[in-house]
């Protein structure tokens, strides 16, 4: 009962220092990696969402206030085999080293670096399920990352697309490990408010644009960046709803489909 009442959300958004917002969607993912930390011994939790919800923004955040038990890699398309995954964690450390090393070796010098009791913050992790050019597997840097974090100790956390979910339908191992994942299909009008209210813009009409703008190719990047332009041409005054249609006609967000 302790660990729930730990990981209860709170009902009020807040921003740190940096301008993070902790929205709904922040708050769901913060929560299951919150989980996977307090459980003993190695954990495994999957993260998937739409663009523009938020999720590398709050896994870079909870790397900022975890900054010595998280590490964060992002997994750039066509870098999906063992071998690239193995050089860039190591390249976090300094040292990207993986010639002439075997996936054996490779295993435990990724284990020995993050070491127990940290947490592998997986970024673009669709990008993982790429073919083996040699071994004609798909999808090997999965099973590789858990048998890495099993003998080093640290857990895991997937993060990616909405092709995520079914991607892992693939690997039986990695279901059975996994804990609390977190699905998202589309910005909720809950997180675009929670930015909203960060710059007293509480109104429906405000809201309802703003809203719009969301559902966007973008997300709450696109929201973001209306308020901030909003802003711009409001000078000293309170940012309208003028000021918000003026900053999406220049941002040219209108061309995308966006009702004035």
């Amino acid at each position: 009962m302790s660990e729930v009442l730990k990981l209860a959300k709170s009902s009020i958004p807040e921003a740190d220092a940096e301008g993070f917002i902790r929205t709904e969607t922040a708050e769901d993912i913060l929560r299951s990696l919150a989980l996977v930390r307090s459980i003993n011994g190695p954990a495994v939790t999957l993260i998937s969402g739409a663009p523009g919800i938020g999720k590398t923004e709050t896994l870079l955040h909870s790397q900022r206030q975890d900054w010595d038990g998280s590490i964060y890699v992002s997994i750039a398309k066509g870098e999906g085999n063992p071998f690239h995954v193995a050089s860039r964690i190591l390249s976090q450390f300094g040292d990207s080293k993986t010639r002439g090393k075997g996936l054996d070796e490779l295993r435990q010098v990724v284990g020995a670096y993050v070491g127990k009791r940290r947490i592998l913050l997986v970024d673009e992790a669709q990008n993982l399920f790429q073919r083996h050019k040699l071994s004609a597997t798909t999808g090997s840097s999965f099973g590789w990352l858990v048998a890495a974090s099993e003998e080093g100790g640290f857990d895991l956390a997937f993060c990616g697309d909405l092709t995520l979910p079914s991607i892992f339908m693939e690997f039986p191992h990695l279901q059975s490990r996994m804990r609390r994942p977190v699905v998202v299909k589309s910005v909720s009008r809950v997180d675009v408010s929670a930015l909203a209210q960060q710059e007293g813009l509480s109104g429906r009409v405000e809201v309802d644009l703003l809203a719009a703008i969301a559902k966007l190719p973008g997300g709450l990047r696109n929201v973001e960046n209306v308020i901030r332009m909003a802003s711009i041409f409001a000078g000293r005054e309170k940012v309208s709803g003028t000021h918000l249609k003026a900053a999406v006609d220049d941002l040219k967000l209108h061309q995308s489909g966006t009702k004035q």
